[in-house]
């Protein structure tokens, strides 16, 4: 390929020049790449119905008897037990949405 006359350094860039515009003829490669990352979305809860401002005992008076009373103090736990269940079910909805 080199003629006889031809200084070495020639041939070998004239051989080196020809391989790189060989390389560039080629088709490219085009590869796809899925990157998943993480992003922080706000989570937005809505207050559950079991949770609300008005409580058994603020439906008692003083004047009530004891077992009224006492009536409305356990029916007040039982509420506040619900809305606590509610409330820690959104938040792990919260939380697992992140991870």
């Amino acid at each position: 390929m080199c003629k006889s006359g031809m200084k070495t350094s020639k041939c070998i860039f004239a051989l080196m020049s020809g391989f790189f515009f060989a390389g560039c003829a080629g088709k490219p490669i085009v590869q796809t790449q899925v990157i998943e990352k993480p992003v922080a979305v706000p989570c937005q809860v809505e207050i559950p119905h079991e949770c609300k401002s008005a409580y058994a005992v603020d439906r008692v008076s003083a004047k009530d008897d004891a077992l009224t009373i006492n009536r409305a103090l356990r029916a007040e736990i039982e509420e506040r037990w619900a809305c606590e269940i509610k409330l820690l079910a959104a938040v792990k909805g919260c939380n697992e949405r992140m991870q």
